[in-house]
């Protein structure tokens, strides 16, 4: 149920709108301008219909008045007086529509439903911008070390100016991340960020994905299509994994660049290109020039300056900021009371070497927050979720710590600890020896006669 705010000095008027929107909308009433700014203060207001002509302050000036209040107020005029100039006015002070008297019922029930959608459609996308820009906030980029340290200096000097950027790294190391800091921290941050992987489609399918396609342009192209390019607007294209674009669209992408506009497929008329353009790759793009897979001429366009992101092999002094920021994150989005890391577990996450970099550390953290079973990553819990551990790794320090950690609360530890590795050992060449007495006996340095009665304790 939207709060409707309906301005007119005619009563009758006012009493209209409440019989038309009862049981669906909550009407507010105002007879002239000052009682409908007051109104705008106190409450809530989804929709405003606003006659032209009240006492006091004139509908133009209340108009002004509530666009300064609130933008994005839909505000339908009106009018008893539909003149040109009076529309023309209204729609060039920011009015979303306007209606004659006397009123007609179906027009405003159509205006309303379109008005309260379209306030709904821009809040949604002010959200949106709102959590985009609060969540690459320059200052939630995570590394304390010296060479993160040098990157984040270098993005902040680049937020502000419109060069083309190529950002290089490892795959996982978080090079859309950056761009997307690049962007919600310039002055392009209301417009798109549009994202386009250059490895994941076909040549014809990127091809139409950047640049679009005219109705009948092709079989099957039964509409126009809005290229990414298009769609960015003033905003900021970012093509990920440059380096496997299609010699051919490397051709036409650099002409792009430098004409600064382009055509959907099958058109005729140029668009000019507004967007800033920010590029990635994985692979030595100078490499693969001397092979012939990459335009030199591209490369220096696109390069006018560069980021390098390192691996988090690299960085390691930063993962247990990393560790700790996805924990919370983590713990948050879960609801699970995940306290934190033992020293022991986080010091196998430093030692390994992240071929996946950051991507795949967020993955193993997420995974081992949702398959613990306390509220404490042990490294028992690590090992199934990395692909391999540091051989420098003691696997007896790795057993005592998940020992101590379901034991805080016992005493006489050594004894417990002798009893249930006795029992375990026991079981475990029993199983693998197919309970074997004499074959056991051998492996475990006791008689045979010792066996049987260990056993014998184990499974009565």
């Amino acid at each position: 149920m939207a709060q409707i705010l309906i301005v007119d000095d005619d009563r009758s008027i006012i009493e209209s709108f409440k019989q038309l929107f009862a049981d669906k909308h909550n009407v507010i009433d105002a007879y002239n301008g000052e009682e409908a700014l007051k109104c705008l203060e106190k409450n809530i207001i989804d929709l405003v219909f606003l006659d032209y002509r009240i006492p006091g302050a004139d509908g133009l000036e209340v108009l002004k008045r509530i666009k300064e209040i609130d933008p994005d107020i839909p505000v339908i005029m009106i009018t008893a007086f539909g003149t040109v100039e009076t529309i023309i006015q209204s729609i060039s002070l920011g009015a979303y529509d306007y209606i004659e008297k006397p009123l007609d019922i179906d027009k405003i029930n159509i205006l309303t439903k379109r008005a309260l959608e379209l306030k709904q459609i821009k809040k949604y996308i002010n959200y949106i911008r709102d959590e985009q820009i609060k969540n690459y906030d320059l200052k939630k980029l995570i590394g304390s070390s010296e060479v993160m340290q040098n990157l984040f200096k270098k993005i902040g000097r680049l937020v502000g100016n419109d060069i083309p950027i190529l950002i290089t790294g490892e795959s996982g190391t978080g090079k859309e991340l950056v761009a997307r800091a690049i962007h919600y921290n310039s002055n392009r941050s209301a417009e798109p960020f549009v994202a386009v992987n250059c490895s994941g489609l076909t040549e014809t399918l990127l091809d139409n994905e950047l640049f679009g396609h005219e109705a009948q342009a092709f079989t099957g192209a039964t509409s126009r299509k809005i290229g990414k390019f298009e769609a960015a607007g003033e905003g900021t294209v970012f093509l990920d994994e440059i380096g496997d674009m299609p010699i051919s669209l490397q051709t036409k992408l650099l002409r792009v660049i430098q004409e600064r506009e382009y055509q959907r497929l099958g058109g005729v008329n140029n668009i000019k290109l507004r967007a800033r353009i920010i590029t990635a790759t994985n692979k030595d793009l100078l490499k693969e020039i001397k092979e012939g897979r990459f335009r030199e001429d591209l490369f220096y366009r696109i390069n006018v300056t560069s980021i390098h992101i390192p691996p988090l092999r690299e960085r390691k002094e930063d993962i247990p900021e990393l560790v700790d920021y996805f924990i919370q994150n983590v713990r948050y989005k879960l609801r699970k009371n995940i306290k934190g890391i033992s020293k022991k577990a986080l010091e196998m996450l430093v030692n390994y070497d992240w071929p996946g970099n950051v991507r795949e550390l967020e993955n193993v953290i997420t995974n081992l927050c949702i398959n613990t079973n306390t509220n404490i990553i042990d490294p028992s819990n690590i090992q199934k979720y990395i692909m391999q551990i540091d051989k420098d790794t003691d696997i007896y320090d790795t057993f005592l710590e998940k020992f101590l950690l379901e034991n805080e609360e016992n005493d006489n530890l050594l004894e417990i600890l002798s009893t249930e590795l006795e029992r375990r050992l026991i079981k475990k060449i029993g199983e693998k020896l197919g309970y074997n007495k004499s074959a056991m006996a051998k492996k475990l340095g006791l008689s045979r006669v010792t066996v049987q009665k260990k056993l014998k304790e184990l499974y009565s």
